[in-house]
Parts: structure tokens; C-alpha cells; sequence
């Protein structure tokens, strides 16, 4: 079935446009708000990368250019019924928390979304970093240091919102590696959902899993399920595009992630407050 038929949710909340270098030709604000209202999508946050240490800093956006993306999704919302959020993806470094928070408290962002793609100097967000990752340490001891770092981002108290909270799967079958089962790392994760309900900070359902060919949203359902046993009910759902053709990706996926683990609500933001809504089903 075409994926856009099967879009069953109206909101997308990980979009990067142009500021983030990693997106395809054309990823332009005006685009993805075309693009938007021929899904039907109702509400989308532009998340653009945001890397204040590392080697990824020149992906994200220069710091002088906020107030220009500002501008140019402020522009696109006089011309669409789409409401339109301005946010980030937060790349989190220990160490730089004070440089991180002085540049988000600079500007009145509708989301914050941290996410953890650096562990230890290894880029999880690519093969060769999760080689050098997963070559040095056991599969349980790997995990164990991602979510230490996962942790301590939480910690942070930075974040609306922890992006694809088990990346560290994203590589694993295309460098002959098994994925662990949840079972195998749950004590780590309980340990991490025990820290967002703590510091009141949620996490996604990112469903770019499919697109990255291991057939599965992040988290995982078994992730979802533990959140909701703990009360955790701070949840948005995002595509992770980079393209506008990924727009609104596998998010009936993510919606399925959702519901099974029961949950009937997922969260929206503006100006940094959280509105839960109804699902629909």
C-alpha cells in the first residue's frame, strides 16, 4: 500500500530542513510545508541539528543563523493552515551543558529534542563510528556505556524529549552484529526511563528504523511497553526526515508502536509546553 495512504497520524515531530547539512537537495521549509498539506499532516516541528562539539559541528546549524530558520518557517506559516513548531535535535556532549543551555535559552523554541549520537568519541550515526563502537567492547558492555551517556543527557535536564532512544541498534546487521533482544539490555533501560520520569523529560518514537532497513521503529515495542508501565506518558512520533520525500515516513508504524503498548495519547509542544492529544483510536 503507498505510504502516504497509509499515513494514519497528523503530526510529524523530527524534521530536518536545509540548516541541518545532512539533508537531500531541495529540503527547504516551503517544500516540506507543501509537502505537509498533500499528506495531510496537521502540525510538524522542524527539528534541525544542533552540534556544539565534535566532528559533526559543521552538520548543524550555525548558531548566527537561528534567527534566520526563525524567520523562514514564521514566513511559510502566513501561506498554510499546517501549524508549523521550531525546534532542534540537540546533539549532547558531556562537559558543554552550560554552552548547550545558553544558546536554547537565546530563542523561544516551541521543542527541544536531545539526542545521543556521539558515545565515547565513536559517531553511532555512522557505520564506521558503530565499528569502532561495537569492536572494543562486548555487545552487553557497549549497551551499558550508551546508556550511561543516554542517562546522563537525561540528567541534563536540557531536553523536552530524547530522540531514538536505542540508536545503537541503527548499525548492528550491516556490520554482523545481532541485534539484542530488550531482555538483554533491560536493566539499562528500565535505569534510563527511570531518569525521564524523574527529570519529567520524554522520548520518541522515531520510525526511521524502516528506512534504515532494520524493520523496526526506535524504540523498540518492548521499550514502549516498559515506559507505560512506569507512567511515563511524554511521547512525540517523528519520521527523522532528511529528505521531503521522508516526510511522514512509516509513522502509521510508530502510531502501531504506540497503541500496542497502550497508550491512546501522544504529545505535542509550543513555546516548550507539552499538549497531550488524543490518538483516535
Amino acid at each position: 500500500m503507498d505510504e502516504d495512504k497509509r499515513l494514519r497520524v497528523p503530526v510529524d515531530y523530527h524534521i530536518h530542513e536545509r540548516h541541518s547539512a545532512d539533508t537531500a537537495p531541495g529540503s527547504t521549509v516551503e517544500a516540506y510545508v507543501r509537502r505537509a498539506e498533500a499528506l495531510g499532516l496537521e502540525e510538524i516541528c522542524f527539528t534541525t541539528h544542533l552540534i556544539v562539539s565534535g566532528p559533526d559541528v559543521a552538520t548543524g546549524i550555525d548558531p548566527d543563523e537561528i534567527p534566520e530558520y526563525f524567520r523562514e518557517i514564521e514566513e511559510a506559516q502566513t501561506s498554510t493552515s499546517v501549524r508549523l513548531r521550531v525546534g532542534v535535535e540537540v546533539d549532547y556532549f558531556p562537559g558543554e551543558e552550560h554552552r548547550i543551555e545558553r544558546i536554547l535559552d537565546e530563542y523561544p523554541f516551541d521543542f527541544i529534542l536531545g539526542a545521543l549520537h556521539i558515545v565515547e568519541g565513536c559517531d553511532l550515526g555512522y557505520r564506521y563510528g558503530a565499528e569502532r563502537f561495537f569492536a572494543d567492547r562486548p555487545m552487553h558492555k557497549a549497551v551499558k556505556t550508551y546508556f550511561k551517556w543516554f542517562r546522563r543527557a537525561v540528567e541534563s535536564g536540557l531536553f523536552d524529549v530524547m530522540a531514538h532512544p536505542d540508536y545503537f541498534r541503527r548499525y548492528l546487521p550491516s556490520i554482523g552484529l545481532r541485534i539484542p533482544d530488550f531482555r538483554e539490555y533491560a536493566s539499562e533501560a528500565l535505569e534510563a526511563l527511570e531518569a525521564m520520569r524523574e527529570h519529567h523529560i520524554g522520548f520518541e518514537i522515531n520510525s526511521s528504523g524502516y528506512r534504515h532497513g532494520i524493520g523496526d521503529c526506535y524504540p523498540t515495542l518492548e521499550f514502549v511497553k516498559a515506559a507505560r508501565r512506569m507512567g511515563i506518558e511524554n511521547i512525540t512520533i517523528g519520521s527523522d526526515s532528511h529528505s521531503v520525500e521522508h516526510l511522514g515516513g512509516w509513522l502509521n508504524h510508530a502510531l502501531e508502536t504506540l497503541t500496542k503498548a497502550g497508550y491512546r495519547r501522544l504529545s505535542t509542544y509550543r513555546g516548550r509546553r507539552r499538549r497531550n492529544i488524543d490518538i483516535g483510536i
